[in-house]
């Protein structure tokens, strides 16, 4: 019985631990593109209406709680740090978060 609880242990452990890997490798692909890289991804994905709908939801809701930031006050690894944190603490949708994500991105500093 001592065998089968062991044994059983170590399938969960291994479970978690290989969730937990295969996640954060994702992270790592994500912080390893470069800035350039990361606009130009936004700009395929979204059209200028849709960045100008997300500097709206942005004044908007960002405004409320804090000054605003200008879009190129901060860098694009700046931005995608920040980001996620903001966006849930504004409970923006991800359509909102993304056209936000991409007004910000979109005209953050260090991109040539």
């Amino acid at each position: 019985m001592k065998k089968i609880l062991t044994l059983s242990v170590l399938v969960a452990a291994s479970l978690v631990l290989s969730r937990c890997g295969s996640s954060k490798s994702t992270t790592v692909a994500k912080s390893a593109a470069t800035p350039q890289a990361m606009v130009a991804e936004v700009k395929k994905n979204y059209t200028q209406a849709q960045m100008d709908q997300g500097k709206t939801i942005w004044q908007s809701h960002c405004n409320k709680c804090h000054k605003l930031y200008t879009p190129d006050s901060h860098s694009v690894s700046k931005w995608n740090n920040v980001l996620p944190r903001m966006t849930s603490r504004a409970h923006l949708s991800a359509d909102e978060a993304g056209m936000v994500r991409a007004y910000l991105i979109g005209n953050a500093t260090d991109v040539s």
